[in-house]
């Protein structure tokens, strides 16, 4: 069979049957893939991308995307190949195989080393060079096997610069990982991480009533904080946060709140002693091992005024296998990169929900309570006195 493989990129005049094909054969809303294939002519980002197979009469026979994520829980995986589709009448003859070849070699020109997979499929992947490594989690409650493949090729040479300064590194500094993301950072936690709409409304609901100051720990574009000035227009927060980036965007969405920001590393900053009501921190600790979040917790409690609370929401997992797993993972990439201890770079090692509340009553924590938890996404409420906290004994 005859077809050719096209990026929708190169050729937008397709751009509009790609849409009405790909929402007919996977049944998801065509604004999805109007959004995500416009952005793939418009913007200037690496991702999304998408491809079609066009056969002998121009009809659409085939197609797949490349993306930042397949709506699973494994972000710290990227880029993910999506919605790969042959036509039933296409079939047999290796056209699957050549979209999987035509995408792999695609990301190396755009400076993937890998790339990733999620399916229900057991013995299809495999035959083209693609490995299982674990299994995702999506927010409608299903699970996926995700699958990993190296890209084919070398990254273009682009003016001026060698081929190497493009290619992705296995790890990326923290702070640059975020300010390269800081433009779609708001729309992937809402609409790719589950659990975390519902966690910002659950931390406000959960700070005590008379709070007056609250420390934001990790506070990136202050996306809690929607809910929590909603419950406490006047209240007075610190936000902490590595970029820069994140900070100069939650600046512009909260222009004339009371709030203070701070770049800067919170591990090193000094919090003061009984300075705040209530401290938060939202999917920030999930970055870090547990010695260093062990003195984190110490220096919290420190901070807090008798009577305070620290609420914690994260991703967390729930057996020590699979944070075990993935701690050694880091420590293999991180080896690997020769990075030097005490550097931040960006890989998703979450705790079991036990070893967290662990270290936060060895911090000194009268108590640590897991409250509230939806798919990975967990809030512990650490009191440090008496306070009575809404829905919480």
């Amino acid at each position: 069979m005859q077809c050719e493989i096209i990026s929708i990129r190169s050729n937008p005049g397709y751009a509009v049957r790609a849409i009405d094909w790909f929402s007919s054969k996977w049944g998801i809303d065509r604004k999805e893939y109007e959004k995500s294939i416009n952005d793939c002519i418009s913007n200037n980002e690496r991702l999304p991308r998408w491809y079609l197979a066009i056969g002998e009469s121009d009809e659409i026979i085939g197609g797949c995307g490349l993306i930042l994520n397949d709506f699973v829980d494994r972000t710290d995986l990227f880029s993910y190949l999506c919605a790969l589709y042959v036509e039933e009448k296409a079939r047999g003859h290796a056209l699957g195989s050549k979209l999987l070849e035509y995408v792999r070699t695609d990301a190396g020109r755009l400076g993937f080393d890998k790339l990733y997979l999620c399916t229900d499929h057991t013995s299809y992947y495999e035959k083209y060079g693609w490995k299982h490594i674990g299994t995702g989690r999506h927010p409608w409650g299903e699970t996926s096997r995700i699958y990993e493949a190296p890209s084919i090729g070398e990254p273009e040479t682009p003016v001026g610069g060698s081929a190497a300064a493009i290619r992705k590194p296995l790890l990326e500094k923290m702070t640059e990982f975020f300010a390269a993301r800081v433009g779609g950072y708001d729309e992937h936690m809402l609409n790719d991480v589950a659990g975390c709409v519902e966690g910002y409304k659950k931390m406000a609901e959960l700070i005590p009533d008379k709070t007056e100051t609250i420390l934001d720990l990790g506070c990136g574009t202050g996306l809690e904080l929607d809910e929590i000035f909603r419950r406490f227009p006047d209240v007075s927060v610190t936000g902490i946060d590595l970029t820069q980036a994140m900070l100069d965007r939650l600046e512009q969405k909260y222009h004339g709140r009371n709030i203070r920001l701070i770049c800067g590393d919170y591990f090193k900053v000094d919090f003061g002693v009984n300075a705040y009501d209530a401290a938060v921190s939202f999917q920030t600790m999930h970055h870090f091992a547990p010695d260093v979040k062990a003195k984190l917790y110490g220096k919290i409690r420190k901070a807090l005024k008798p009577g305070g609370v620290y609420i914690e929401c994260d991703y967390m997992v729930e057996d020590q296998s699979e944070e075990d797993k993935l701690f050694a993972e880091y420590a293999r990439l991180r080896r690997e990169m020769n990075i030097p201890d005490g550097e931040y770079y960006h890989f998703d090692t979450p705790g079991t929900i036990d070893n967290q509340i662990v270290m936060l009553k060895k911090a000194g924590f009268l108590s640590a309570v897991m409250v509230w938890r939806v798919e990975n996404t967990t809030i512990i409420v650490a009191k440090n006195g008496c306070q009575c906290i809404p829905g919480v004994r």
